[in-house]
């Protein structure tokens, strides 16, 4: 699994760095670094699709399977005046980052 994952704008700026903090048996951590605003800290279950992320102790968004029933699939709940796409980008890497194990060989 990666440490680290860049999270890039469509010119090419950074929209977010994500870095792996800590592995629990059950839980993961992450740190998002935004450039220009407070850090945002990802806590819950990577693999299961059950995560908040929270800035400065707030919920910004939601990750959750409990929504839907389709199989592999998840929902994002995004709080209202926040950057959905961000959040979005910050799903798919985090679910990148969590399955790079089982990725083919190249």
């Amino acid at each position: 699994m990666r440490d680290t994952m860049e999270i890039e704008a469509p010119d090419g700026s950074r929209m977010g760095l994500i870095r792996k903090a800590l592995i629990t048996p059950l839980r993961e951590r992450f740190e998002v670094e935004v450039p220009g605003r407070p850090e945002l800290k990802v806590r819950g279950s990577i693999l299961d699709h059950e995560y908040e992320v929270k800035r400065e102790g707030d919920k910004v968004a939601e990750v959750s399977k409990k929504w839907l029933r389709m199989r592999d699939t998840y929902g994002i709940e995004v709080a209202p005046g926040e950057d959905t796409v961000l959040f979005l980008a910050i799903a798919v890497a985090l679910d990148a980052m969590q399955h790079d194990d089982d990725a083919e060989p190249e």
